[in-house]
């Protein structure tokens, strides 16, 4: 059957919103979409557009007609229709005739089947598509034309931005470098560094930014392989796609290597396009990623819901139009009611996909891999002919630090070196962490490779009110610092993207701590917003002003910016405690013995103050005889009783000579030791942006970091914000220079600081961990090398793992639906359409999400984690253990391969004393028969909760009505991971 113009809209739109027009694409939600395409198009192409026929042929008017045409052959209905103007008048009171006038005016006046149907297709396209744009759900109630209504709920203030109801997904290391290797030969797709910083321009404001070849240089070979260079610009209304072709033809063009042409030319066909090369397949992967899935909606349903009764009320029902008519209003409400019946299927079914990516989302992330580096004085000596036999970790010794260890005789010289485990096998790992009582106490620092808000929701249940401090320096959505926003939503993505992860950081803060935040004066104005709507206004500390440059750059149009905000919040004002800033050698110079006082250096002070006290207004006389007033509008600081005791005590000075105006001394030895900080921080106090590249050239040899922060910045903030063992968070990690200042610290004055840093982009690798190492090793570095030799290293120990990310989540999935559940589907077809629209993504992918059946060898379980920005996978080991313990929130008192067996002793949050047994296939007879080697007993009080992977029979406790003593791993894993 040929469908009409509006059922062709709205299946277009459709067809958009469940990514069915983007089937070339093999990457995240478009991979998952693709498995489900034929049962999709199914629903939209034959279910829904049948619904509605069906939905207006139960509201055809056959029943009524044929009782109209009874009434025709009735003597009263045909005397009525029949007589004269005198008969009519007597009839029409009559029942039979009164049921017959008013069936005659209601068919008569009914609009058609088929024009209703349309209507309601007409309606439901311009539903749809009223609340979709560019592959996301956003709010767009309209009175009237570019007029917007926000929901609002009487509150006093009303923060609102267009995507504060959803999650900020982007990731920024996509947009980089993409690539992919065909034939043995890599190509690189590269943006061009120069090109994104003309990005924000706001004459181009007007214009959407698109991916074009880079003109002057769009390709070219370094080492062997091919650049083929890009700028990101704003450029217009340009389909991408057509960029994309003038890009393949510029590239191909430009390439002399005959390899790299015959790599680019093979052949990637799909059922669309049987010619599609394997470079237009990956040119288009590219620029999709960065130009679809910004967001995840938290409530898609109640809010498409909500719009959805704002739109009928609105745009349907009118009410002028059907309070005098009893046949168009039974007409217009049996539109609305098929409206919305099939618009709910629509939006059951886009709320499953969305609640799918939210889940994906929100779940706890796998730990890939934990690593620790630890100094060689902190190791027994007895492992260290082992550790000389690791020519992997002795190379890497020799790359960071110089250093060549010839002989174990060597590393008992080398005490700072920092051994790495990742060179070593699993069992040698786990016993050297073995040697450690109370691993977490000894550990001074965890490096997390992953993107910050997987982060900060895996350290939750571990860090939940520990972090005293909070440092971030987050992309300031300027355009050039390499945050991806949608072009509508510039803003609004940035202050989603923040909310969110502020949010969750806020929950790991400790009552009394306080979060620094650098940004300009380009985001301040949101980034108060975000900050007063999630701290509370009255927990603004202060605004700092930081002088981070002192040159000013000659090509500005205007002002030349010299200075960024540092934003200072606490999460509960009343219990925050600041520190002063260290006394430096200007603020010494003032303090001098002009009269040679016991008491030693001194600085007079103003000894007048205002406004007027009358009993502080006296006249005194300095020594020389002079007679002194206090100034107009003022007073003495102090009463006359009190002063006569002050200049008892050699408190007062006049002058060398006797006679100035009076001034209070004031003794150093009597001063704190700190001074209170004040909100204007000089470059010459904390260092600017040329010091921090000058510290990084001289900690690599060479800058490997865009616009670091200074570290005597750094310095200052944690010496605030911090004591001797607070924790010190910063999701925003960059080149690692808090973790640096923190070490510092704690080299200066013996402290016990710990840092945690969340970073995820690509230079972790190359900047963040070799930063933190070798700044342990020494404080001293020249051109990448220490001036010291490791002899003002300090013993540390920090833990280091990467994350799975969303993308990772996302390749890993998988739907099966089994052969009971289709059988379910023949026996009772009316239950499938419920299950398709509502369950089937959830349940057919649940295998795929978290496998337990494999857990039974928890040290080769296995997911597809990307390699590289392209996507591609390679089957990796997760580490279940370390993942399991975060997720307990528990705080590792030992941990140990014993027997092939992996044994965690430690406490969650709540002080339970907690025993985790992993093993690896061995049996429960083995199980029970090592527990009894251990001396281990379920029932005595040495443990308040026993976990154990796999079925056992080890004898149970109930610790109440719904809580036994031993448990499963895989059942809490699974609640845990995902909130259940």
């Amino acid at each position: 059957m040929s469908k009409t113009e509006n059922q062709k809209k709205l299946l277009k739109i459709l067809n958009e919103i469940f990514q069915l027009d983007q089937s070339d694409l093999d990457f995240g939600i478009y991979r998952i979409m693709n498995t489900k395409n034929q049962e999709i198009n199914e629903f939209l192409d034959k279910d829904l557009i049948s619904s509605v026929a069906k939905a207006f042929s139960k509201s055809e008017n056959e029943a009524e007609q044929n009782e109209l045409d009874e009434l025709k052959s009735k003597d009263t209905v045909l005397g009525y229709i029949n007589g004269d103007e005198s008969t009519k008048k007597a009839f029409e009171n009559l029942d039979d005739v009164k049921r017959y006038i008013l069936l005659n005016e209601k068919l008569s006046t009914a609009t058609t089947s088929s024009n209703l149907e349309n209507d309601v297709f007409s309606h439901l396209a311009n539903f749809f598509k009223r609340y979709y744009k560019d592959g996301d759900f956003v709010s767009l109630r309209r009175y009237k034309k570019d007029t917007y209504a926000i929901p609002y709920e009487g509150e006093e203030v009303k923060l609102h931005w267009a995507n504060s109801d959803q999650y900020y997904i982007k990731s920024g290391e996509y947009f980089r470098d993409y690539t992919f290797t065909v034939n043995d030969k890599t190509i690189h797709l590269k943006l061009s560094d120069a090109q994104t910083q003309s990005n924000n321009n706001k004459d181009t404001s007007d214009k959407e930014r698109r991916f074009v070849i880079l003109e002057s240089n769009p390709c070219e070979v370094i080492e062997d392989e091919l650049y083929i260079n890009f700028e990101y610009k704003a450029i217009g209304k340009e389909k991408q796609d057509k960029l994309n072709e003038e890009a393949i033809a510029k590239a191909l063009e430009s390439i002399e290597d005959l390899e790299f042409l015959t790599a680019l030319n093979d052949l990637a066909p799909t059922e669309k396009n049987k010619k599609r090369t394997i470079f237009e397949k990956h040119l288009k992967s590219y620029t999709s990623r960065n130009s679809f899935d910004y967001f995840i909606h938290k409530d898609l349903g109640g809010f498409l819901g909500r719009e959805l009764d704002f739109y009928i009320k609105n745009e349907i029902l009118f009410l002028d139009d059907i309070m005098d008519s009893p046949i168009k209003y039974d007409e217009v409400m049996g539109k609305i009611k098929i409206f919305k019946e099939v618009a709910q299927k629509i939006i059951d079914f886009v709320t499953q996909l969305e609640e799918l990516q939210k889940k994906l989302w929100e779940k706890k992330k796998f730990i890939i891999e934990t690593n620790y580096c630890i100094t060689l004085d902190r190791i027994d000596e007895n492992y260290y002919e082992e550790i000389f036999a690791c020519d992997e970790q002795k190379a890497e010794w020799k790359t960071l630090f110089d250093v060549d260890v010839q002989s174990v005789d060597d590393l008992k010289e080398e005490k700072y070196l920092i051994l790495d485990t990742k060179f070593f096998d699993m069992k040698f790992k786990y016993k050297l962490l073995s040697e450690f009582d109370n691993l977490d106490e000894n550990i001074d620092g965890v490096l997390i490779n992953s993107e910050n808000f997987g982060a900060l929701n895996l350290l939750q249940s571990r860090y939940k009110e520990q972090i005293k401090t909070v440092y971030i320096d987050p992309p300031y959505n300027t355009g050039n610092d390499g945050f991806l926003y949608n072009d509508n939503y510039q803003h609004s993505s940035w202050m989603s993207f923040m909310y969110d992860r502020l949010a969750l950081g806020r929950k790991l803060m400790s009552d009394d701590g306080g979060i620094f935040n650098s940004i300009d004066d380009y985001s301040i104005e949101n980034a108060y917003f975000i900050f007063n709507e999630l701290f509370n206004k009255n927990n603004f500390i202060s605004t700092i002003i930081w002088e981070r440059a002192f040159a000013p750059i000659s090509l500005k149009k205007t002002f030349s910016q010299s200075h960024d905000f540092l934003l200072n919040y606490a999460k509960n004002l009343d219990n925050y405690k600041m520190n002063g800033i260290k006394r430096d050698e200007e603020n010494l110079s003032r303090y001098k013995n002009l009269d040679n006082d016991s008491r030693g250096i001194w600085q007079s002070d103003n000894f007048s103050v205002g406004p007027e006290i009358e009993a502080k207004i006296y006249t005194i006389v300095t020594p020389s005889g002079r007679k002194v007033l206090p100034p107009s509008g003022r007073c003495w600081l102090l009463t006359k009783e009190r002063f006569k005791e002050f200049s008892k005590d050699n408190r007062i000075w006049y002058g060398v000579y006797g006679s100035g105006v009076p001034r209070l001394k004031r003794f150093l030895s009597e001063s704190k030791a700190d001074v209170t900080p004040m909100t204007i921080w000089k470059r010459t106090d904390v260092g600017d942006n040329q010091e921090s590249t000058r510290e990084l050239k001289n900690i690599f040899g060479q800058a490997l970091f865009t616009n670091p922060k200074p570290l005597r910045y750094l310095n200052q903030i944690i010496h605030i914000g911090s004591n001797k063992n607070s924790i010190i968070l910063d999701y925003f990690a960059g080149s690692g220079t808090t973790g640096h200042a923190v070490i510092n610290l704690n080299r200066e004055d013996n402290g016990k600081r710990k840092y945690i840093l969340v970073e995820m982009g690509e230079y972790f690798d190359s900047v963040t961990k070799p930063r933190i190492q070798k700044v342990i090793y020494s404080d001293s570095w020249k051109d990448g090398k220490a001036t010291e030799n490791g002899e003002n290293g300090i013993s540390q120990i920090f833990k280091y793992f990467k994350l799975e990310s969303y993308e990772d989540s996302l390749n890993n999935l998988e739907f099966k639906r089994t052969e009971e559940q289709q059988k379910a589907f023949d026996y009772y077809p009316e239950a499938k359409e419920d299950y398709i629209l509502n369950y089937s993504l959830d349940v057919e992918s649940q295998g795929s999400l978290l496998n337990i059946d494999t857990f039974s060898t928890p040290f080769d379980y296995k997911l597809k984690i990307a390699t590289s920005s392209v996507g591609e996978t390679k089957d990796t080991n997760i580490d279940l253990v370390e993942t399991f313990n975060y997720l307990l929130g528990l705080v590792v008192k030992r941990m140990e391969m014993i027997k092939d067996y992996i044994i965690v002793e430690g406490q969650n949050l709540k002080g339970d004393k907690i025993l985790i047994i992993w093993r690896d296939g061995q049996s429960n007879e083995k199980l029970n028969e090592f527990f009894k080697t251990m001396a281990w007993s379920s029932k005595d009080r040495e443990f308040d909760i026993i976990y154990v992977n796999g079925d056992n029979n080890l004898d149970n406790l109930r610790k109440d009505e719904d809580h036994h003593k031993v448990k499963l791993i895989e059942q809490e894993f699974k609640k845990l991971m995902f909130g259940e």
